[in-house]
């Protein structure tokens, strides 16, 4: 195998795993998905994953040995920690924040023993209650500084489980980040000036909701309900199995004006005879699916609502995001809890831009995250105010 410094980045799904190869410039230069039957009593993610490293190695003719992982669960968990320092000796910005998130992790290690902290970082800073972009150079004696960090969380055993994996490929994971999180972090750029925005990831288990205050990260949650009920409910309606149930929740995808049953281009005769013997409407189907993805949304703003006070839901975009959201890519969409929002639109997401999404946050996050974890060794204050004053 030709040896070459590449960068991989894997996003993770229950229904697809999407694998991309980037180049020392990260310039694409492979890309590969490939589905999970997750129907299947045979489904097995290992030899999913093998499968898709694989065929990519072919294709570059490299050995794939670390990667960036992107993965959404039902069970990761957001934790808000603020941390207070008090200035009372000559500081540089650098070991301020150090000393902030080290405290952090080591509250959060200590009082959540059987979690892994998956990634980390400072979501706003607050010098005698002003807020402030960035630390400044020089601070003076007896200024209190808040840090507000946001603190991604996985249980021990399903880290490990995750790490496994992957193992028995020959991988390691260098990086792992929360999928959602990744996108909807560069996808908030583009609606800056609304007040409120949320993005809503519905996966095949899970439903994420990631909540914005201008541009900033205001709120993160998930449910362990995600499309895959719509299919059961679908199932359990109709009198059909899971396979003809999945046929019929991606039929919705049409517009209304192309959404019936009587058309034979996507649905197979089998199906629709069913259909027309149970006497199934389209507009009992409407109601099935949108029962169900009512209940997700009230269920997510339920712990949103308790978290964010001056929360107007009427000032509030909400952004369809992921593969689940395609359900309502050409459809109306025309929830009872859709009518309080500002608006629903959907967000058309490309597969490439997706995995440059993670290499792109590796250097924003991660690099200060890395530095942040480096210890340092002890210097007097002497030291402190040369460094300090060398700088200016």
């Amino acid at each position: 195998m030709i040896n070459k410094k590449i960068n991989t980045v894997i996003d993770l799904g229950n229904s697809e795993i999407r694998l991309t190869v980037f180049d020392e410039k990260n310039k694409n230069i492979f890309s590969l998905i490939e589905e999970i039957e997750y129907l299947s009593k045979e489904n097995n993610l290992s030899q999913s994953i093998k499968k898709i490293v694989r065929k990519s190695e072919k294709e570059i003719s490299s050995h794939i040995d670390n990667i960036t992982l992107l993965i959404d669960k039902a069970n990761f968990l957001f934790l808000d920690l603020s941390i207070k320092k008090k200035i009372d000796q000559i500081q540089l910005p650098s070991e301020i924040k150090k000393s902030a998130y080290l405290d952090c992790t080591s509250i959060v290690s200590n009082s959540y023993k059987n979690i892994k902290i998956i990634n980390i970082f400072i979501n706003k800073i607050f010098i005698d209650e002003n807020e402030v972009k960035i630390l400044p150079e020089s601070l003076q004696d007896n200024s209190n500084i808040i840090f507000h960090f946001k603190i991604l969380c996985l249980p021990n055993e399903n880290f490990s489980k995750i790490r496994e994996e992957f193992k028995n490929n020959n991988i390691d994971i260098k990086n792992i980040f929360c999928s959602s999180l990744v996108r909807s972090d560069s996808y908030i750029k583009f609606f800056k000036d609304e007040k409120f925005t949320a993005f809503l990831d519905i996966g095949l288990n899970r439903s994420t909701l990631i909540l914005y205050e201008g541009e900033k990260l205001a709120c993160i949650t998930n449910v362990p309900i995600g499309s895959h009920k719509i299919t059961t409910d679908i199932s359990y309606m109709m009198k059909l199995n899971l396979e003809e149930s999945e046929k019929i929740k991606k039929m919705f995808n049409k517009s209304e004006l192309n959404f019936s049953f009587s058309k034979q281009d996507y649905l197979d005769e089998k199906i629709t005879k069913k259909l027309i013997n149970n006497k199934i409407s389209i507009n009992l189907l409407k109601k099935v699916i949108f029962a169900r993805v009512d209940e997700i949304l009230e269920l997510l703003f339920k712990d949103i609502e308790l978290s964010i006070q001056n929360l107007s839901k009427r000032e509030l975009l909400l952004i369809l995001i992921g593969r689940g959201s395609k359900l309502f890519k050409k459809n109306t969409i025309n929830f009872d809890i859709g009518e309080k929002f500002k608006d629903m639109i959907f967000y058309e997401e490309n597969n490439s831009e997706i995995s440059k999404l993670g290499l792109e946050y590796i250097s924003i996050h991660n690099f200060e995250m890395q530095n942040l974890k480096k210890s340092s060794k002890k210097i007097g204050i002497f030291e402190r105010f040369f460094n300090l004053f060398q700088k200016v």
